[in-house]
């Protein structure tokens, strides 16, 4: 199924640009799509690494101030 959409001209030119050999428009929106979902999921594992990491430096230092 096809849908039109209206885009601004700088965003078309932008889209345009970003066009590889005889991509459409789809193609590289599906690109652009796929790129900020994989890095959408990156922050979060990241994020989880950082707060694992925060809870472990935790968890030392309450293991060290019991040993002291």
């Amino acid at each position: 199924m096809r849908k039109t959409i209206k885009v601004e001209e700088p965003i078309y030119d932008q889209l345009d640009s970003l066009r590889i050999g005889r991509q459409t428009f789809s193609d590289v929106i599906e690109v652009l799509l796929n790129t900020r979902l994989k890095t959408l999921e990156l922050f979060s594992v990241l994020e989880g690494q950082i707060k694992y990491r925060e809870r472990q430096s935790e968890q030392l230092k309450t293991l060290q101030a019991a040993n002291r």
